[in-house]
């Protein structure tokens, strides 16, 4: 056994763990050949090329084949499973699709989840910087809110390099990469940096105090037992009202339709609770706070923006697909999507295949009954994505909302989104994954066409405010309408 694995037995079964790593899968050690790598990589291009929805949105045609070549001409030792995934990376980077993401075979990525050491806190993306948002093991060793000025000696803004280059961009923008570091950071780091059994942190706390500590790697299960969330989890939709002011905050933290049938919330139904109750305390003022909300049904981003809509509306004003042709070796549930192709799409024109245009997804729709009148904010943030960014971008091009926050997460100009395809290549067994309709947002964008959908008052998190808890946008808000009652 090579050294650097022995001292990572030993070490962890100082604290019981040794058993949890020695059950690691072959998968996380074994390599690929060249000539197995290659032919991976012509099935992902092959299959990018006929299903993707926009391949060439930043690069033609030729420069991709170009790059792709290049990629393959690189592939000349063996790799693992991380090994071949980076290799692979500069091709979706080209593609410029947050959506579309090569994953680990099934085993390695249970592990993950389960059985590796991972660096147990989450980070807060400020500025540039790493900060300490959490510690997910059950007592606390570092300075809340503190920043992380470097990590078993690398600095803090070029881990933040590294987990942002393990990331598929959307187009250029960046926002979307910190808030899926924010969400993922054990994972990303343990994918991306390395697999440490311990990490010597060195912090800089709100006073400008500097120390280091030590924190040790515990595993994916271990942090969902000894980090347990306190109280009552909250609902994904939720009103809260303040009569002083006559202001409503109208929190939808997802628009993915499975996780509202989970939380056993309807949504028109909801929607129109949330109208009776606005009516009936006369409020002037309504908060729709959308960060972190995704979703792959416009369905529901229609009935959200129907309730404060004043005049007849659309989400979108193109949806088209690639060719519709049932690619090979997919693992998830294609044949319905396909099926549906013919009678939905027209015939493939300049390399998409456009949604007919008397389908009733293009078409304007009406405010629900007695919508509401007053004034409207929505909050976004990098991870607004799909049906939420879709909200974002009807409110401000409509001109019945002031968006404040940071970019959304979906490119403003078209974002991918809409079922997925998953297609596992038959060499490394790794999983493709990528939407498979484009959507093209009604009205024009503002800022670059690389970028998500700007904020009409941007608002980002402040430093000062990690340590303390405290919600920026949210106290900002409810500051200005205390101001305006």
């Amino acid at each position: 056994m090579p050294k650097g694995k022995m001292k990572l037995l030993t070490t962890l079964a100082l604290f019981g763990l040794a058993g949890v790593v020695a059950s690691q899968p072959t998968e996380t050690v074994r390599r690929y050949y060249p000539e197995v790598m290659r032919a991976d990589l012509a099935v992902l291009w092959s299959t990018i090329g006929t299903s993707h929805p926009d391949p060439y949105r930043y690069h033609t045609p030729a420069e991709m084949d170009a790059l792709v070549d290049s990629v393959r001409d690189g592939l000349l030792l063996p790799l693992d499973a991380e090994g071949f995934i980076n290799a692979l990376m500069p091709v979706l980077r080209a593609v410029g699709d947050a959506g579309t993401e090569l994953l680990p075979l099934q085993a390695l990525n249970e592990s993950y989840l389960h059985t590796e050491p991972l660096f147990p806190i989450s980070v807060a993306v400020v500025e540039g910087k790493l900060y300490l948002h959490d510690e997910l093991k059950g007592f606390q060793s570092l300075p809340p809110g503190c920043e992380l000025v470097t990590i078993n000696g690398v600095a803090g803004t070029n881990v933040l390099k590294a987990l942002r280059a393990g990331l598929a961009p959307e187009g250029a923008n960046i926002t979307r990469q910190d808030r899926r570091i924010e969400q993922d950071f054990p994972l990303l780091y343990r994918r991306f940096v390395g697999v440490p059994d311990r990490f010597l942190v060195h912090f800089r706390d709100g006073e400008g105090n500097e120390g280091e500590r030590t924190l040790f790697a515990i595993t994916g299960d271990q942090i969902q037992q000894f980090h347990r969330k306190q109280g009552l989890e909250l609902q994904p939709w939720r009103l809260e009202e303040f009569p002083d002011t006559r202001s409503a905050w109208l929190t939808l933290s997802t628009l993915e339709p499975k996780a509202l049938a989970d939380a056993k919330v309807v949504p028109d139904k909801y929607l129109n609770t949330v109208l009776d109750a606005l009516r009936k305390n006369n409020c002037r003022t309504l908060v729709i706070d959308l960060r972190g909300a995704g979703g792959t049904d416009l369905a529901i981003a229609e009935q959200v923006f129907a309730m404060v809509a004043q005049e007849p509306y659309r989400m979108v004003s193109a949806i088209s697909i690639n060719t519709g042709e049932v690619p090979e070796g997919y693992a998830g549930p294609a044949p319905e999507f396909y099926s549906t192709v013919g009678s939905l799409y027209l015939p493939m024109q300049d390399g998409r295949r456009m949604l007919r245009p008397e389908d009733p997804r293009l078409m304007h729709l009406l405010p629900m009954a007695k919508a509401f009148s007053g004034k409207v904010y929505v909050i976004s943030n990098g991870a607004t994505t799909g049906a939420g960014a879709a909200v974002v971008m009807v409110a401000k091009r409509s001109g019945r909302a002031r968006i404040v926050g940071e970019e959304a997460g979906s490119n403003a100009a078209s974002f991918c989104g809409g079922r997925t395809l998953d297609v596992a290549l038959p060499g490394s067994g790794c999983h493709l994954v990528f939407p498979l309709t484009r959507y093209v947002p009604n009205g024009i964008p503002e800022g670059a066409l690389d970028h998500g959908e700007m904020p009409t008052y941007p608002v980002g998190r402040m430093p000062e405010d990690v340590a303390k808890g405290k919600d920026t946008v949210r106290d900002m808000l409810l500051l200005l309408m205390e101001e305006l009652k």
